[in-house]
């Protein structure tokens, strides 16, 4: 697992060495159940494509610019 980000206003992809994810416990339960909805989606078209990727902000209802996107992207080909 690799996390990657940008600085806000950034252009330059950086891989990051440590994150740290800021969060009330109802946002958590948010992001918890983004992920397993991106498990559903990801495993179903496993077999379809080599790559695969969801935005957080595209599933969650009230988004703003200030928020932070988080994005999991899946690589079918070559997993280990």
């Amino acid at each position: 697992m690799t996390f990657f980000g940008y600085e806000r206003g950034g252009e330059k992809l950086l891989k990051m060495e440590e994150v740290s994810l800021e969060c009330t416990c109802e946002e958590l339960e948010k992001l918890i159940e983004f992920l397993n909805k991106v498990k559903e989606e990801h495993t179903a078209v496993k077999n379809k494509t080599n790559i695969c990727h969801s935005h957080f902000k595209d599933w969650k209802r009230k988004w703003s610019e200030e928020d932070t996107d988080f994005i999991v992207v899946t690589r079918f080909s070559g997993d280990v």
